[in-house]
């Protein structure tokens, strides 16, 4: 064999290990991945049908046809499932938030079709959010990754909090963005989730208003006006 055929045969020989697939999971693998989906599943399901409060482990365990000692090899609780779902959800939220930053000029009109959206966000995912509200109440894990998950969508804004360049104002900006999530989450579950009467023309312009001064607070002086 000549030489140019050596390497002929040796680039044939690479190229068919790199093709060569990589280890596929055994089957008891695909197996656990697979019961602790129907968990999760079951245990939506449960929350939507029984409430957060009235479902036992048991329950998820028996609508996913397993055992309540099975729920407990991949779950510590039933507040472990809904933080399950709410690592699910978190994208959308951060989305939502991402989607305000990429407005470069702020007005009442921009502001209010990214309200409408974020109303419809909740519209969509109201049986979510109704689980997560009733887990908030009751466990502090809830609690806390809903806490985080909206103090650190700043993050998400690089745009709008880029500005800062003094600590100091970067943090308060934050803290200001987190009043204003906390307010617009309350008003949120009781506009959209409980569908508790409400003008909802006046509650885009009130709720308009305050985000507009919010964002238009972060420009620097020479942008404003």
């Amino acid at each position: 064999m000549t030489a140019p055929e050596k390497k002929s045969a040796q680039r044939g020989r690479s190229s068919e290990l790199l093709d060569i697939p990589g280890p596929k999971p055994s089957s008891r693998e695909a197996q656990k991945r697979l019961t602790r989906e129907r968990l999760i599943t079951a245990g939506e399901a449960e929350f939507r049908i029984r409430g957060y409060n009235e479902t036992t482990a048991e329950n998820i365990a028996t609508s996913a046809g397993t055992s309540r000692a099975t729920f407990y090899v991949y779950f510590k609780s039933k507040a472990e499932v809904v933080l399950e779902l709410m690592q699910r959800s978190s994208p959308d939220v951060l989305r939502a938030y991402s989607d305000l930053d990429a407005i470069t000029k702020p007005t009442l009109r921009n502001v209010k079709a990214w309200l409408r959206s974020t109303m419809a966000l909740w519209d969509t995912r109201r049986s979510d959010f109704t689980i997560m509200e009733q887990a908030l109440a009751n466990d502090d894990a809830v609690t806390d990754m809903w806490i985080s998950t909206l103090a650190n969508s700043y993050q998400v804004m690089p745009r709008t909090f880029g500005r800062f360049t003094n600590a100091k104002d970067h943090e308060k900006a934050r803290l200001h963005l987190l009043t204003l999530q906390s307010a617009l989450e309350r008003m949120m579950y009781f506009a959209v989730i409980r569908r508790r009467p409400v003008k909802m023309d006046l509650l885009l312009d009130t709720l308009a208003d305050q985000w507009l001064a919010f964002l238009e607070s972060t420009f620097p002086e020479s942008e404003k006006g």
